[in-house]
C-alpha cells in the first residue's frame, strides 16, 4: 500500500485505471524519459502449492536442514538455485532450506531471479498426501516459502 507516493507508469495501450486519474487534482502527471529500474521486474508470491512441502519431512528430526529453516524469519534472502528437476532455496550458509514445486515455471523473459522467505509454515505427517507418508522420517516439520523477483533478460 502507498503511504505517501505512489509512482503509476503508462505502458503504450490503455489502462482504465490510469484513464479514470487523468483529471484528478491529486495526481501530478509528469513525462519520464525513462522508465525506472523496477519497472520491468516480476515479483512472485508463492503459495505451498508452488513449493516441495515434504523436502523436510524426508530428513530425521536431528537432520541439520531442520534447524536451518528454523533459523530462517520472513524477509531473509534466499539463493535461487536450478536442480535437476527443480529449483533449490539455499540460506546465506548455502544450505538447501527448500524446493519449488516440480511444476512450477517463472514467468516468460525471465532472466535473473532473486528471492527471500516469505513465510516458514509447519507441516506433518497426516497433511502430507497417502502415497508419501510411507517414506517421510519426521512427524512434523516447517517448509519455506519465498517470493520471487524476476529480473528481465538483458
Amino acid at each position: 500500500m502507498a503511504r505517501q507516493t505512489l509512482v503509476l507508469t503508462r505502458m503504450p495501450g490503455t489502462n482504465s485505471f490510469l484513464d479514470a486519474l487523468e483529471n484528478v487534482p491529486a495526481v501530478l502527471q509528469r513525462d519520464a524519459p525513462v522508465a525506472a529500474p523496477d519497472t520491468f521486474r516480476r515479483y512472485r508470491r508463492l503459495s505451498l502449492r508452488d513449493a516441495c512441502l515434504g523436502l523436510a519431512g524426508y530428513r530425521d528430526p536431528v537432520h541439520p536442514l531442520h534447524q536451518a529453516i528454523a533459523r530462517l524469519k520472513p524477509g531473509d534472502p534466499l539463493e535461487v538455485r536450478a536442480g535437476e528437476d527443480r529449483w533449490e532455496l539455499l540460506d546465506d550458509d548455502g544450505v538447501a532450506v527448500g524446493q519449488l514445486a516440480r511444476g512450477f515455471t517463472p514467468p516468460p523473459g525471465a532472466g535473473r531471479v532473486h528471492a527471500h522467505v516469505r513465510a516458514v509454515v509447519s507441516w506433518d505427517r497426516q497433511s502430507s498426501e497417502p502415497e508419501y507418508q510411507q517414506s517421510l522420517r519426521s512427524e512434523a516439520w516447517e517448509v519455506v516459502v519465498p517470493e520471487l523477483v524476476f529480473e528481465p533478460e538483458r
